[in-house]
Parts: C-alpha cells; structure tokens; sequence
C-alpha cells in the first residue's frame, strides 16, 4: 500500500497541542498523529488509543517513522527544538512566536535548506472566520481608503500566570508582546502587506509583573 499519510509527532499535549493541533490532525486523512511528548500526565491514550507517548523530545525526535514534527512547547525554546528537530531530519511547523529573533531564523533556515526539510510557521488566526470576513469586505473597496485600523486582543488579568516560565525577564520571547502580537502583526501584514515604518508601545500594570502584559 502506497504510504500517503504524513506520520506527525506533537512536542507537548498541554492546551496548545491538546486544542489547537491534536484534533485537526487526527481528523485530516493526509496526516497521522503519531507520537506526542507527555513528561508526566499521560493524557493522550484517552483520545487518541493509537498514539505514542514519549517521556522526552529526544525519544520523539529518534523515531524514524515520524516526518513533521510540531514545536509547540513555550516560546524559549522553540528554536532550539526546531534545530534539533531539522536535524534530525523532520519537517518542522513551529508554533509563533517561531523564534526570539531574526538571527535564529536565518539559522532554522540555513539548516532546513541544507537538510532538505521544510519549515513551516503556525499562524492559525488568519483562518479565524472573523478575520475572513473582515479580509474581504476590505479587499471590495467598499469602506473605501482606510486611514486607521485596530487590531487587539481582550486578556488583561491581574493576576501573575500559573506558568512560571512566560513571567521570567530571562527570555526575550516571554511578555504579551511575543505571546499576542505575531497573531495582530500576521494579519496586518496579511490585510496590507509590510509597514513602511512602525512604533511600539509597552508597558508593565500587573502588580510584582516583570514582562510586558
């Protein structure tokens, strides 16, 4: 039988991968899910009875049956799981923000050129029905010349996240800015191509926060 279903592993199945990428790979006839990496609660037999479970990434990244590999783990170290992960020799789709700056990307590029693999970068919300709707009521004509456009997201809490990891000031990609905003900037660059110049605001409210909210 000709094999014509890519075999994907899923580098964590916390909210990200349990939500936003298990599902939709499961239910694609072209994809397999495959593996997933679950270093402590092993959740993932309960929806998916065929899948397997890896204790760690170097164990999911061993498996010579898997093509793509999902980088779905927090921000700091997307680029050095999607290194790990090229090569090895998988396709790679990193979920944003995909890397902390353009020095990393050029590196994730270099290699997946070198390897033969391609690197793909999640950006979900231009499919969001929303954004659809708005993409082609702009694309008519019919508001005319736009002279000023918001984009935003509604998340503010007072409180400091449960997740340690996205308040530490030791990662350039924790804050709202690299968590929110490639999904704001990708749809504005998607509705009127790149800015011939830009400004940016950020701030701390959240009481003892460190990074911008």
């Amino acid at each position: 039988m000709k094999h014509t279903q890519i075999n994907t592993g899923i580098l964590s199945f916390g909210r990200s991968g349990r939500v936003f990428h298990a599902p939709f790979i499961h239910t694609n006839p072209h994809f397999n899910l495959s593996a997933v990496v679950e270093r402590s609660k092993k959740n993932a037999h309960e929806f998916y009875p065929a899948i397997k479970s890896y204790d760690n990434i170097t164990e999911l990244l061993a498996d010579e049956s898997i093509e793509l590999v999902i980088v779905n783990t927090p921000n700091y170290t997307h680029f050095q799981y999607a290194k790990d992960a090229l090569e090895a020799g998988k396709h790679v789709l990193i979920e944003k923000p995909a890397v902390d700056d353009s020095t990393q990307f050029d590196t994730l590029l270099a290699i997946s050129k070198k390897q033969g693999k391609d690197l793909f970068f999640y950006q979900n919300r231009r499919y969001d029905s929303h954004f659809l709707d708005i993409k082609k009521v702009i694309e008519s004509g019919e508001l005319g010349k736009l002279i000023e456009v918001h984009f935003r997201f509604d998340r503010y809490k007072m409180e400091l996240g449960q997740k340690y990891f996205k308040e530490d000031t030791q990662y350039i990609s924790n804050g709202i800015t690299y968590d929110l905003g490639p999904h704001l900037i990708d749809q504005a660059i998607s509705l009127f191509g790149k800015p011939v110049k830009f400004t940016k605001t950020t701030s701390i409210n959240r009481p003892d926060s460190k990074v911008a909210d």
